[in-house]
């Protein structure tokens, strides 16, 4: 036999063989399911019933190869208590997401815990002067109201009827007292929140920059 004869029937005889061995590739392709079933025994299938299904089961191929695992249907309180972690550590994130940009913009704003002290001390000062003007107002108000009052004894006095602009006024301005009495009292509440957000900054920034911070002066 010549030597290109020989060859082809090698050829042949190698293909022939690897016909034999070699599942077919639809076979290689096949799913089968790996599951564990009510007696505790390992279950191989190409197909699997809802109930197995449910509890989780492996899928692989011909040769034994792991696919992909499915894992078991979760409880309905199980579903909850996964949504709740889920939740929580989104709120987390995005907690985490607003504290970054709170702290670029403090150490955009401030070079320093001492800028933020200065800003505290400035706007506290602002409320300070709005005060005032509220406490001059009310004053004036107030004297207003006892010369209303003044008039009203004296004509009572007199045992005449006190006129109706009068009683009209002395209402008006007892209103008018109030209200700058609330103000002036929504103001000092402002100072209090006011110090302590411009503290809480200073120190927020003290610490991201890594320097100390000086007592707070309460004064």
């Amino acid at each position: 036999m010549s030597m290109k004869r020989r060859w082809l029937a090698s050829v042949c005889i190698a293909l022939f063989a690897v016909g034999i061995l070699a599942p077919p590739a639809e076979a290689q392709r096949a799913e089968l399911y790996r599951y564990v079933n009510d007696d505790g025994v390992v279950v191989i299938s190409s197909n699997i019933p809802p109930r197995y299904a449910s509890r989780g089961y492996t899928v692989i191929d011909a040769r034994g190869r792991v696919l992909r695992e499915v894992p078991r249907q979760l409880t309905a309180e199980e579903v909850r208590v996964r949504q709740q972690q889920e939740a929580e550590r989104e709120e987390q994130r995005r907690a985490e997401e607003q504290r970054r940009a709170q702290d670029e913009e403090l150490l955009r704003l401030y070079g320093g815990p001492d800028e933020v002290a200065q800003a505290r001390d400035r706007r506290i000062e602002s409320i300070q002067a709005n005060i005032a003007q509220l406490t001059a107002a009310k004053a004036r108000l107030e004297r207003q109201q006892r010369q209303l009052e003044a008039e009203a004894a004296e004509l009572e006095r007199a045992g005449r009827r006190v006129p109706e602009h009068i009683l009209t006024s002395l209402t008006r301005v007892s209103t008018q007292i109030e209200d700058r009495s609330q103000e002036i009292r929504v103001r000092e509440d402002e100072i209090e929140r006011t110090r302590e957000n411009f503290d809480r900054d200073r120190d927020r920034v003290a610490r991201l920059l890594g320097v100390p911070v000086e007592p707070t002066d309460e004064g």
